[in-house]
């Protein structure tokens, strides 16, 4: 309460007017009022003057930085990192803004803030970017790269070296719905393979090694090794 009564401009403004009215007063008692109470009313404009002096330095002190400091901070910000311990198998108390819940990461995986992992297990000299949804049973091989906004579920498997750009979605269930039981379709990912931005993998899906998804496709069968498809349906390429 006192922190933001100091700081309101009202309280600075009513600091100078009873400053003004206390140096008048002075003035005023010089002339017509005995010694005493002379000595009270210089006491209350010092107190005042001081008040003002106080209120002004405080100001100064906690005033915002100037536009050229606010772009030399901006210009230095750093994404931020989660860095568990290499191997750690079990929860890691990351910040408040992640849930990593029975995870085992790899040595130099680099996992940014933001993150929903659970039970899951990625490989060594990975990144994991802001915004990454796995869950549980998902395996992710080494060297592997994927890109915000990514949503894997359960029984998807990608092997090593492979790109998942960003907001790409992998499904694993072919009738979804929110009553009843549900029919668990794995999802392969082969080596070297590269998803590209905002395509959807369709459950039960095969990628093979080396393969190339056009951005935006829709993933509705196997893809073979090395193929490039796009579109939707996603259909191969001629190279």
């Amino acid at each position: 309460m006192w922190e933001r009564l100091i700081k309101s401009k009202y309280t600075g403004l009513l600091l100078v007017a009873a400053s003004l009215f206390l140096m008048a007063a002075y003035v005023l008692a010089m002339v017509y009022v005995p010694v005493l109470i002379l000595r009270l009313t210089a006491l209350a404009a010092v107190l005042g003057v001081l008040s003002l002096l106080l209120w002004i330095g405080y100001t100064a002190l906690t005033a915002p930085p100037s536009p050229e400091a606010s772009t030399t901070l901006l210009g230095d910000l750093q994404a931020e990192t989660i860095c568990p311990e290499v191997g750690h198998p079990k929860s890691f108390a990351g910040p408040r803004f992640s849930q990593i819940v029975d995870v085992e990461i790899g040595e130099g995986t680099i996992v940014r803030d933001h993150v929903n992992l659970y039970k899951c297990k990625i490989g060594k000299n990975c990144k994991i970017e802001s915004f990454v949804y796995m869950e549980e049973g998902v395996i992710v091989g080494d060297n592997c790269k994927i890109k915000p906004h990514v949503f894997i579920p359960t029984g998807v498997i990608i092997e090593d070296a492979v790109f998942v750009g960003p907001n790409v979605t992998f499904t694993n269930d072919m009738y979804p719905s929110a009553k009843g039981d549900w029919k668990l379709l794995k999802t392969f990912v082969g080596r070297g393979a590269s998803i590209g931005a905002n395509s959807v993998i369709l459950p039960g899906i095969s990628i093979g090694e080396g393969a190339l998804i056009g951005a935006g496709s829709v993933v509705t069968t196997n893809v073979p090794e090395n193929a490039t498809v796009a579109g939707n349906p996603a259909r191969p390429l001629p190279k």
